[in-house]
């Protein structure tokens, strides 16, 4: 059998071990960042390094001195990691060291002359290369009869959107900036795309690295700072600011097919940073609600039959839910069944649900069975067609025989 991939991170003194349960880092001189260093060439969110199957990638964030693979800069795409190879994320050199699957490590070193000078280089030509950023335009409410005219702050473009269309708005601010969130609306559902602006503000003359756009989900047994389930770079830099210039930017952020549905145990969040280089970050957060459809779907399923299914609870990052339903009152006492216990599990392109029978003293062996439906197919039914389905099943895990 194959050894599970693991892998050990060192950036300097600090180090992190990324395997199965946490298979993705960021990288950087932010304290959320799971491999965070002080190091002054990294920028505040500057690299991340994933698990993609049994290959380990690397891809930019959209820092100001690059990360850089045997001389070549890393892009925004994934580029897969090797042991031999020497890593630079700025100046500092990443350490990587494989074991399981792969065995290995990247190469450590000074940085080559030629390789810093390239860096400034780079840098110098983005800065000179970046156009001045567009005034937005304001929106404004209807003028009061015999008051003035409220102006509210507004969401991009010289062609600014009505602000009844975004009306979920949500902004951070300190001496460097605003930056503002804004959303059609703060519901949305499994596998579905939020589509949003941002707008940016700058409240002085600064040197910005990049602005970067998260979709973040908080379970209360999940990582700390969360769990980010698609980040966006929006604007790569570095590019020089002008006082009470705005730059307004749209985004899309992918909602996960599996995710948890927001509830006791869980929320959600758009969140938005700015990285400002030599001075604070500005950031802002918006919260949204998500519904998973699918769960929503075998729930309505059974409550049709009169199974009554009070939560399936989702596990951390979602993919797999469990819970429980009691058969009516009638079948437990002739069955001896108390209740059913039920998983439902993302597997790709097919949805599992598996069920089992908690006997009582009249039911003497456990049963169970388990469903693998087509995802596609399954999201396709009706909820009609689901409930005769689940009946015909759960009439046979409790040896129940069809009405003749």
């Amino acid at each position: 059998m194959r050894s599970m991939q693991k892998a050990k991170l060192q950036l300097g003194n600090v180090s992190v071990q990324l395997d199965a349960n946490t298979p993705r880092v960021l990288i950087g001189r932010d304290a959320a960042c799971g491999l965070a260093s002080q190091e002054p060439s990294l920028s505040r969110r500057h690299a991340e390094v994933s698990f993609v199957g049994d290959s380990l990638v690397i891809r930019d964030m959209g820092s100001s001195n690059g990360t850089w693979v045997d001389g070549e800069p890393v892009t925004a795409e994934p580029q897969t990691l090797r042991p031999g190879q020497q890593v630079f994320l700025g100046h500092i050199p990443l350490l990587v060291e494989w074991s399981g699957g792969t065995q290995g490590a990247t190469v450590l070193g000074e940085m080559p002359a030629e390789l810093k000078a390239l860096i400034e280089s780079r840098k110098a030509a983005k800065l000179a290369a970046t156009p001045v950023a567009k005034t937005a335009a304001v929106l404004q409410d209807p003028a009061l009869p015999g008051g003035p005219v409220k102006t509210l702050l507004g969401i991009g473009g010289t062609d600014a959107p009505a602000a009844a269309d975004y009306a979920y708005r949500r902004q951070g601010s300190n001496n460097n900036g605003v930056l503002l969130i804004a959303l059609r609306g703060d519901t949305f559902t499994n596998a579905a795309t939020i589509d949003g602006y941002l707008e940016f503000t700058a409240l002085d003359n600064e040197t910005v690295a990049s602005i970067i756009v998260e979709l973040v989900e908080h379970h209360k047994r999940g990582p700390k700072n969360g769990h980010v389930w698609d980040r966006v770079l929006v604007r790569q830099g570095p590019w020089r600011t002008a006082k009470n210039e705005v730059l307004p930017l749209t985004f899309q952020l992918r909602v996960p097919p599996g995710t948890s549905p927001s509830g006791r145990d869980v929320n959600w969040e758009v969140r938005g940073y700015v990285d400002i280089e030599w001075a604070f970050d500005i950031a802002a957060a918006s919260p949204i609600n998500v519904r998973n459809l699918d769960i929503e779907k075998i729930r309505d399923a059974l409550g049709a039959l009169d199974y009554r299914l009070a939560e399936l609870s989702p596990e951390p990052l979602g993919q797999r839910f469990t819970g429980k339903f009691q058969p009516p009152v009638q079948l437990r006492s002739q069955f001896g069944v108390s209740d059913i216990n039920i998983t439902v599990e993302y597997l790709g392109a097919n949805l599992q649900v598996a069920m089992e029978v908690e006997k009582t003293s009249l039911f003497k062996f456990d049963k169970t069975t388990k469903l693998v439906f087509d995802l596609a197919q399954f999201r396709a039914g009706t909820t009609q067609q689901l409930s005769g389905f689940l009946n015909a099943k759960i009439d046979e895990l409790m040896g129940r025989k069809p009405a003749s």
